[in-house]
């Protein structure tokens, strides 16, 4: 891991505000637990489950030397989850975790290279094979990487949370969860019958029957012929350590040289069941590796339609996040692109931790279109299947191939064919920095689901509504502290007065209000309000009034009616992402008609029931 002097405070970082008497050691404490509470109760609200969302905040594989990527060292040992909370309380924008404990932070990465490339490679260069501290680890992360040595596995200290967009274009759902790893103890165990924990089966098919069968959720197929069944896609406590993605493995690239371990680990590749099946995918598992299916199908991760405020708007591959597709020779001078540009893979993102234009696509009804010039498109040239470097071009050319589909086996497959889909050519199992910088992306005829054939699509969430221009109101009557009995008890918040009534309204409204801030404004007298205008960061800036919380860019804003002794607005911001803010103002409460409430006590007489009333 390196000597004893490059883990001292001598290449660490430190905020002078931070200092080490014991009240700002417990304002610091107090800090981070506000904010890991935060972000609990926005993974409650979500229910970060795994399945129908997903925790994903790791960015990839990186070089680290004695003079440090990350400056900010926290020492060790440390869990995913214990070296977040550190890196928050300071505020840090990312941490990493290194050689199986060891936590560091920072607010840029990559800086550090070998052969010009940040990337240490594969996302396995940074996993231990379910070994060690990994297997321990109980972060709802989706891949738990603990590092190795002098390679940092960096995530982003907020999570990002991936739920599924508003727009069901793309939406589909699927059965094949993966490919794992497996060992003796087995991932799936469940007993099927009482008596036995797996059955050699024909077909995949056929374990799907078995789990339909028996009530399980789940089931996995192993070397071609062995069903197992499980109650969850994690079964036990954690074990999603434990059995990592197959191709996150360093086992997976084994011997990579030696071409009679290419299909060893490889599910799509292993021994095919008997029988073809019907309502699965034809995957079968491999040596101690497991196809793990939905049951039922399902949403799967990550595909077209998953977005989340961290989502950066790029496509990744799926086991080297830190190399994405990207048009060869950068962005031009003047934004003006021109056909047959040829898509290759590149590091996603520059020393200043930014994500060139070159890299940033949009996946828009099946088309892949430059997200800053959305007339062009990720295209094959040729409209047949055969193997060619893919390219760019304009959207909607004819006589070629552009409208994708995003599949469960997390390919990328052209909609016209039922073989061709996206490869970066040549890769085989080689899986190290300079083996993926400036690989060509194909379109290959006989795409199976191997590593260098999977792609994370990591949608940017939908963009911040611009607010509707407001008029300028008089002069005096705005940025006031209190006016007709509402108050700012506390933050930089502000009132105006529009119509004869106040309004509280964000710092800075209508720009990006200032993160990291708390508001409290009072009311007097307010029977009412209404949210005229909103847009905050989703799940994490939040506006709270009479019992109402929200976020992110709610529509059909409405009068609400406040209830009895509700006489407070509040508002939280955290350290991150800004946005244009909010404005709030006194309503008159909405009149609900009363029902007819005349009483009707009229004795019909002669009626044969006494207690009949008329009027009715």
């Amino acid at each position: 891991f390196g000597s004893s002097d490059a883990r001292t405070g001598a290449h660490i970082v430190t905020d002078p505000v931070y200092r080490t008497d014991t009240t700002m050691a417990w304002s610091r404490e107090l800090y981070v637990f506000l904010m890991v509470m935060q972000w609990s109760r926005a993974q409650e609200e979500v229910k970060v489950d795994g399945i129908n969302v997903v925790q994903d905040s790791f960015v990839g594989c990186f070089w680290d030397t004695g003079h440090r990527d990350l400056k900010r060292y926290f020492g060790r040992p440390h869990y995913i989850e214990n070296c977040r909370k550190k890196a928050a309380v300071e505020r840090w924008k990312y941490f990493s975790m290194q050689a199986n404990g060891y936590c560091f932070a920072g607010n840029v990465y990559g800086s550090k290279k070998k052969k010009s490339v940040a990337s240490a490679g594969a996302d396995a260069q940074c996993g231990n094979n379910g070994g060690n501290w990994e297997r321990h680890d109980k972060s709802p992360e989706r891949q738990i990487f603990h590092g190795q040595g002098w390679r940092n596995a960096i995530y982003r200290t907020k999570p990002a949370i991936w739920t599924i967009k508003s727009d069901k274009r793309m939406f589909k759902n699927g059965s094949y969860v993966g490919c794992y790893q497996d060992d003796r103890n087995r991932q799936y165990d469940s007993y099927y019958d009482g008596k036995k924990t797996w059955k050699k089966v024909k077909s995949v098919d056929e374990c799907g029957a078995l789990a339909k069968k028996w009530d399980k959720p789940y089931f996995a197929m192993q070397v071609g012929q062995e069903c197992r069944l499980g109650a969850k896609l994690f079964p036990g406590d954690p074990q999603k350590g434990r059995y990592p993605p197959r191709m996150a493995t360093t086992h997976f690239f084994y011997k990579h040289w030696n071409w009679k371990w290419n299909n060893h680990y490889a599910c799509a590749r292993g021994r095919k069941p008997t029988k073809k099946s019907k309502n699965y995918p034809n995957i079968a598992g491999n040596h101690w590796t497991n196809a793990v299916y939905s049951t039922n199908p399902s949403p799967y991760y990550p595909a077209a339609y998953w977005d989340a405020p961290a989502g950066d708007a790029t496509i990744r591959m799926a086991f080297a996040r830190a190399f994405c597709l990207n048009i060869e020779g950068g962005v031009p001078k003047g934004g003006k692109w021109k056909a047959g540009g040829k898509i290759i893979l590149w590091p996603c993102v520059n020393t200043k931790d930014q994500v060139d234009a070159n890299m940033r696509f949009n996946v828009v009804d099946g088309y892949i279109k430059l997200r800053d010039n959305p007339a062009w498109c990720i295209t094959k040239k040729t409209p047949r299947d055969t193997n060619e470097q893919l390219t760019l071009q304009k959207c909607g050319a004819k006589k070629m191939w552009q409208k994708i589909t995003t599949n469960d086996d997390l390919t990328i497959r052209f909609a016209a064919s039922k073989k061709s889909g996206f490869n970066v050519w040549g890769l085989g199992r080689y899986f190290n920095y300079w083996n993926l910088q400036r690989r060509a992306v194909y379109s290959y005829t006989k795409v199976s689901g191997y590593w260098n054939e999977l792609f994370a699509v990591q949608s940017a969430g939908p963009p911040t509504p611009k607010p509707t221009p407001a008029p300028t109101p008089p002069p005096g009557h705005k940025g006031l502290a209190k006016a007709m009995g509402w108050k700012i008890e506390e933050g930089k918040c502000t009132i105006e007065i529009w119509g004869g009534a106040p309004c509280a309204v964000s710092p800075n409204y209508p720009g990006i209000y200032t993160t990291d801030e708390k508001c409290v404004v009072s009311m007097e007298k307010t029977k009412a309000v209404k949210v005229v205008d909103f847009s905050s960061e989703k799940y994490f800036d939040r506006l709270k009034f009479g019992g109402t919380e929200m976020s992110g860019a709610p529509t059909g804003l409405k009068t609400e009616t406040l209830p009895k002794g509700s006489n407070k607005i509040e508002w939280t911001s955290d350290f991150y992402v800004g946005s244009s803010g909010w404005k709030i103002c006194k309503e008159k409460p909405l009149v609900v008609p009363e029902p007819d409430t005349k009483k009707c006590d009229e004795k019909l007489k002669g009626h044969k029931d006494n207690q009949y009333r008329g009027c009715q």
